[in-house]
């Protein structure tokens, strides 16, 4: 049996100190995402704002948005401001919706989370797509070409999403060839370890912002189990 360290953690949507401009009325803050909770942090020349100096209120211009509004006008404009809120998972550039982050992450006792078993496979699957095809100097032909494809410009949803595709179909060959020559070393593997088959690869745009693109695996463990994983890129419109 072999493991790995787990490098999926849950994403906070946190936006760390956003640097904001006061609005001409030098009251207001804009914020560039909308707002999942009403607290937020400011800042003002690198030091906190107290709280009770400023409210979250709706945007009059988008009853869905919120702005921070100071109780009084900032007497000198030049001074800069930065806020830390939570945005919703839709609008966070950090795991761009899909609510997770690939970082190491700890147990309460400290020790580094492991993967065994069917985790460990959907993890090595992840590996093998994410990783820029050639960025591993030892093993150059691991990976994919997606993250060349990450802000080109779309011309044809058909043609990108083939692209992605054949990507993702020919990266999961290799690795499941791989693991036959591993397996003929002998070296122990969990039924849950092994890729058995690929069960489809298939790519669709969003319907609500176009610039964002899903591609689904859906692979099966040799221990009969089917995982499924989804990959989010974001494209240039």
């Amino acid at each position: 049996m072999s493991f790995d360290i787990n490098l999926t953690t849950l994403c906070d949507h946190v936006v760390y100190r956003e640097l904001n401009l006061l609005a001409p009325d030098q009251r207001t803050l804009q914020l560039s995402k909308p707002l999942a909770s009403a607290a937020v942090e400011v800042f003002v020349d690198d030091n906190v704002l107290p709280s009770t100096l400023y409210s979250v209120v709706v945007d009059p211009s988008d009853n869905n948005a919120r702005m921070i509004l100071l109780n009084n006008r900032w007497k000198s404009p030049s001074d800069y401001f930065e806020v830390t809120y939570t945005t919703l998972p839709t609008y966070c550039s950090k795991c761009i919706g899909s609510s997770y982050l690939d970082d190491i992450s700890y147990n309460v006792q400290g020790d580094l989370q492991t993967l065994r078993d069917e985790a460990l496979l959907m993890q090595n699957v992840e590996k093998f797509v994410v990783t820029r095809i050639n960025s591993n100097t030892f093993h150059t032909f691991i990976g994919t070409n997606l993250d060349g494809l990450i802000g080109s410009r779309i011309s044809s949803v058909d043609f990108l999403t083939s692209q992605m595709i054949t990507e993702v179909s020919k990266t999961l060959q290799k690795f499941q060839d791989l693991q036959s020559q591993y397996r003929t070393t002998n070296r122990p593997m969990t039924q849950g370890e092994i890729l058995q088959t690929i069960n489809s690869v298939t790519a669709n745009q969003d319907t609500n912002d176009p610039s964002i693109f899903y591609i689904n695996v859906s692979v099966t463990a040799a221990s009969g189990k089917t995982l499924q994983f989804t990959q989010l890129l974001r494209m240039r419109i």
